[in-house]
């Protein structure tokens, strides 16, 4: 029986020191609770520096929420990024834009520019897009938290379709 294939969730922010890193925690665990394995999430920004640590906001808030620590450092969206991810979660319409141009223009550079979409905005997946809380008060990103973790049930079912599930149905004992 041959395993499935790993598909690549990337999300993507400017800096990537508070958004993307926090969508990629969120959806991580939400995975994690229902149990799918065939899923890597990560990461990364159009302008980051590379190896900046989380935003201390942010940091604060995902504690606040539940989750342990997070051992994070920023990356910079790479055109190996872009060609192996399964799907692209940018946080504004106009970061979708530019992530468009960025993946046909890093496939059309490998020879493989008749691949499909597969850019989207955060908007397209949950009706809304996601600001930019850097530079505001702990409530913003309080806010911005929940935007992203209200918004990941649409984004899992849009992007990764139902598996099924084989649900066991137990016979009670008792007679």
């Amino acid at each position: 029986m041959s395993r499935p294939k790993m598909k690549r969730i990337l999300f993507v922010c400017t800096g990537n020191t508070c958004r993307s890193p926090m969508a990629e925690v969120i959806l991580k665990d939400k995975l994690l609770q229902a149990g799918v394995k065939n899923v890597k999430v990560y990461s990364a920004g159009i302008r980051a520096t590379v190896g900046s640590p989380m935003n201390e906001k942010t940091a604060q808030t995902l504690m606040e929420k539940g989750f342990e620590e997070v051992k994070f450092s920023s990356a910079q969206l790479t055109d190996k990024l872009l060609k192996e991810a399964y799907a692209i979660v940018c946080m504004t319409d106009s970061q979708r834009d530019i992530l468009m141009d960025m993946r046909w223009n890093t496939l059309r550079k490998a020879g493989e520019e008749n691949i499909e979409n597969n850019v989207y905005c955060f908007s397209e997946l949950t009706g809304y897009e996601v600001l930019d809380p850097y530079g505001k008060d702990l409530d913003c990103y309080r806010y911005v938290y929940e935007l992203l973790a209200g918004g990941m049930s649409a984004l899992i079912e849009k992007l990764l379709p139902v598996q099924e599930k084989k649900r066991t149905t137990r016979k009670s004992s008792k007679k």
